[in-house]
């Protein structure tokens, strides 16, 4: 991918310094609460964003003629060939791209979603340390000496997390970047947002009777006789693509980590336009174009399939740390709510 611009590493430097502020909860036990409910969600969303993205590594087969070249040619009763439009590609292929997009934008969104919540989270147990080292209560005073004793884990915890994802979102950055490893995607825009992503494995499509129009002469020869085109016997058909629903929660989980740092809203709200891409006109007249429009389709669902297997692997370092994160801070939840 490239033209991307490049967003990650400069916006976690700006998070980063974001952080030292306090959280928009007075409340440290409200905010533990809210901060591990929210840890609680983006554990469950990570890896099946990490999921997602590996699963492109089967759009090989979408990348074929049959799904994302330029269509079938067609002879008339007339003896005349014609141009049609690629039914596969309208119904189906070129909305994995979006799906595509959407991955890498629920990605970036999860990461400054996890380094914020996640960071927030020690910050406020503190304070609520201090309150019951404060309140002269010894149930309380004993709940501390209990707490603290899990704080230098949790502590350790976080610190092998964040500094997973700085590294992460280097490597993201480095691969969406300008000075990108990965595949140049052929269009002429593109940019990255909060999303759902396709279900690869029910994507369905239904081929329809052979009574469509086409879309111009093959070879752009058209013929002198005005009745040359008697009857439509384009193929058609109708494609089924299921979306796996991560847009709501990775919408929830940003929510809480804007909650808990305020000025985290500048950083995500580009995200939140949702995934964007204009690609040149692959259609074009009759068959002129079809020497760009076979090549464009099947490069730009090629590169998708390479580039975000190569994205997973950049999550997957994240995975486990973060499932350990959570496990320690519902672990200190529970001992709360047990206590109280």
């Amino acid at each position: 991918m490239q033209k991307y611009r490049g967003r990650i590493p400069v916006l976690l430097a700006t998070m980063a310094a974001a952080l030292l502020s306090t959280s928009a909860l007075a409340d440290p036990l409200s905010a533990m609460q809210a901060d591990a409910s929210a840890l609680r969600a983006v554990a469950g969303t990570w890896p099946q964003l990490q999921s997602a993205a590996q699963s492109y590594g089967q759009l090989a087969p979408y990348a074929a003629a049959t799904w994302a070249g330029p269509g079938p040619v067609v002879t008339n009763p007339m003896g005349f060939r014609e141009q049609c439009h690629n039914t596969h590609w309208d119904q189906v292929t070129q909305y994995l791209v979006t799906g595509a997009l959407n991955i890498a934008g629920d990605g970036e969104a999860e990461a400054y979603a996890i380094q914020t919540v996640a960071t927030d989270f020690p910050e406020q147990l503190s304070g609520y340390l201090l309150q019951l080292v404060q309140s002269g209560n010894s149930q309380e005073e004993a709940l501390a000496n209990r707490l603290v004793a899990r704080k230098g884990p949790l502590l350790a915890s976080v610190n092998e997390l964040t500094a997973l994802l700085n590294t992460t979102s280097t490597q993201l950055g480095n691969a969406i970047g300008p000075n990108t490893r990965l595949q140049p995607l052929p269009v002429s825009h593109w940019e990255a947002g909060i999303g759902d992503a396709p279900n690869l494995s029910d994507v369905r499509y239904v081929v329809g009777p052979n009574d469509g129009a086409p879309i111009g002469w093959f070879g752009n020869i058209s013929p002198d006789l005005g009745f040359a085109r008697l009857v439509d016997i384009c193929p058609t058909g109708s494609g089924i693509l299921p979306g796996i629903p991560l847009k709501a929660q990775v919408m929830q989980e940003v929510q809480q980590a804007v909650i808990d740092e305020p000025d985290l809203a500048q950083v995500v709200q580009p995200l939140e336009n949702g995934s964007t891409w204009t690609a040149p006109n692959l259609y074009g007249q009759g068959f002129e174009q079809y020497a760009s429009i076979r090549p464009v389709r099947e490069q730009l669902i090629s590169a998708l399939a390479s580039d975000e297997t190569g994205i997973a692997g950049y999550m997957a370092p994240i995975t486990a740390p973060l499932e350990q994160y959570d496990q320690k801070v519902q672990q200190i939840m529970r001992l709360i709510q047990a206590n109280g």
